[in-house]
């Protein structure tokens, strides 16, 4: 019988040690933030942190949205940003012996002077409780669309110059038929 109570204990002891070291650990990058890329040179990092929001879908969206946020704030020390949170909730339960209802609500609008095309999420972590949202902006990238866009501009310059000066010589063409 000893021999039993004792199995079972170890039993119980490697479960309750197998449960604890299961827990996943934390990433770096949710405490040093972008410094946890330092050697990284090409691209920026942005770290977005949501909580209090029972939803995960609305958790996630927000912290996608701080994430890149952050970013857009390091692009430009003139970037205008405006991050605007609002969340109610009221919550009560049978346990205060009180009928009500649990609400949660949030709403979040971000606005920056930058456009940010080409940041990506490229890890998330959430406890059930906060989600972390990590994006990240490769400057490589970032150099090459400001190029295009550069080229693209020029071109709709050239496009434009050249309908405008065919557009005079109409006008000409139809003013000398006018004259004659």
């Amino acid at each position: 019988m000893k021999g039993i109570v004792k199995l079972s204990m170890v039993l119980a002891l490697a479960g309750v040690m197998a449960g604890c070291s299961s827990a996943p650990k934390k990433p770096d990058w949710i405490t040093k933030g972008p410094a946890a890329f330092k050697s990284d040179k090409k691209s920026l990092y942005g770290v977005g942190l949501a909580e209090n929001i029972k939803s995960e879908a609305l958790r996630r969206t927000t912290a996608d949205n701080r994430a890149v946020a952050e970013i857009s704030k390091q692009l430009s020390v003139m970037s205008t940003s405006l991050m605007r949170d609002y969340m109610a909730s009221a919550d009560a339960t049978e346990q205060d012996k009180s009928s009500g209802e649990q609400y949660v609500e949030n709403t979040v609008k971000t606005f920056a002077s930058n456009t940010i095309t080409g940041a990506k999420i490229i890890d998330r972590w959430d406890d059930g409780k906060k989600t972390y949202s990590l994006a990240s902006l490769n400057v490589d990238d970032l150099k090459d669309l400001t190029d295009k866009i550069r080229q693209l501009s020029a071109q709709a310059r050239e496009y434009i110059k050249a309908n405008a000066e065919k557009a005079f010589d109409k006008l000409e063409v139809e003013q000398n038929k006018q004259g004659r």
